[in-house]
């Protein structure tokens, strides 16, 4: 098996001992060792002061902005809190997100240096050092909600399961098959067993997922308490919920009522201080003719098409290697005016060949797309879907442009 990081991102200004470490971990997928950071987590255990309050989030999809909801009510209560997320899309700092801000280049630098003085972290995985990262720069908050990578009884997230107080599990999907099982029960099952003995189970779109938690649940003596779509249905219709959530897509709003099911099973009621949601490229309108989103896998793409309805729009599209793209485009077909291909350079990008046989197959119209002014027409739709690497891609233009 192999674990998720990203690469280091050579503009970043931290330290060139922190660039250098982090490339010297290796690229986005490193060669995983189970025993590794629980053996690197024994040793560091008690050099460290962890949070009164540690929130696990794990799954597939809506990982990120479940996370960032639980952390923006906390905030709203003057909690101090980090919440630690991946990928990141332009720099690595965003990936530690700090009492409201992302961490400065010198707050990194100094975690980095906590650590370099302990041999042990010399043997973490990108993924690994990133999450340790993050340890030292939660010692101070009251509050961690740590995301983890690719989820799981073996994620390096997954050595604080017993200092844990609830573990989120958002919806789970067919995703990184090769690594969590061809099937949906082995990915459920592979996720899940990361289970605290508290734990709240978001809405799932697969029926197999809740009897797997619940057996997992009795088998570890834990709490589970299941969300269903009824209760996220009612709770959006509360006026101080509608208001907050009035421009969020759909899948945004039953995220934040999964956080705000959190929040309530921490004792905290009040959200009426909440920062507004900072989160990008969330099916985020970046003009009034382009949205932005980092879907992922099939049912990223279902969220799609609900947003999109019937509306028909020029897709700006790229992916990696072992996604299922012919179950992607299949379905966002109907909203597919023309294909544009975005050039990415990433050592798993999906070879160009490969995705312009996939459209040529389906019927889908598709030609080049130049990262440029001239390429993004105001009469026209676009939505931006993919990597986080297209993404970033995309945006650098656009905020260039702008």
């Amino acid at each position: 098996m192999r674990e998720s990081g990203s690469s280091v991102d050579s503009r970043l200004g931290f330290s060139t001992s922190l660039r250098a470490c982090l490339e010297s971990k290796g690229a986005e997928y490193a060669e995983f060792d189970k025993e590794r950071m629980p053996r690197i987590f024994a040793t560091l255990r008690a050099s460290f002061k962890f949070s009164s309050h540690i929130i696990h989030i794990l799954g597939t999809n809506g990982k990120g902005s479940t996370g960032r909801f639980i952390a923006l009510g906390l905030l709203g209560q003057g909690h101090s809190v980090l919440h630690f997320s991946s990928p990141h899309l332009h720099c690595f700092n965003e990936r530690f997100y700090k009492n409201g801000r992302i961490v400065s280049d010198t707050e990194l630098e100094a975690a980095h240096q906590i650590l370099q003085g302990y041999t042990c972290t010399k043997q973490a995985s990108y993924f690994e050092y990133a999450t340790l990262l993050a340890l030292v720069l939660a010692q101070e908050c009251e509050y961690f909600v740590c995301e983890a990578g690719l989820g799981g009884e073996f994620d390096s997230t997954s050595v604080l399961r017993e200092l844990v107080e609830l573990s989120v599990f958002t919806p789970i999907s067919y995703d990184h098959m090769e690594l969590l099982g061809e099937s949906i029960e082995s990915i459920a099952t592979t996720k899940l067993k990361a289970m605290s003995k508290h734990a709240i189970l978001a809405p799932q779109a697969y029926k197999e997922v809740e009897p797997i938690a619940k057996a997992i649940a009795k088998k570890l003596d834990s709490t589970l308490i299941t969300i269903t779509k009824g209760e996220i249905e009612s709770s959006l219709k509360f006026p101080d919920i509608a208001t907050y959530v009035r421009d969020f897509a759909l899948f945004l709003q039953e995220n934040f009522v999964v956080a705000l099911h959190v929040l309530r099973a921490l004792g905290i009621d009040d959200v009426a201080n909440m920062p507004r949601f900072d989160l990008p490229a969330r099916a985020q309108k970046i003009a009034p003719n382009i949205m932005v989103d980092v879907g992922h896998n099939a049912e990223c793409a279902r969220a799609m098409v609900q947003i999109l309805g019937n509306k028909r729009v020029n897709l700006v599209y790229n992916t990696f290697c072992q996604k299922d793209v012919c179950e992607i485009l299949t379905i966002l077909k109907p909203n597919i005016d023309q294909l544009l291909i975005c050039p990415i350079i990433h050592s798993r990008a999906m070879p160009r060949d490969e995705l312009v046989a996939i459209c040529t197959g389906l019927g889908i119209g598709y030609k080049e797309f130049v990262l440029s002014r001239s390429s993004v027409r105001d009469d026209k739709e676009y939505v931006v879907f993919g990597s986080f690497s297209v993404v970033e891609a995309f945006l650098e233009m656009w905020n260039a442009r702008r």
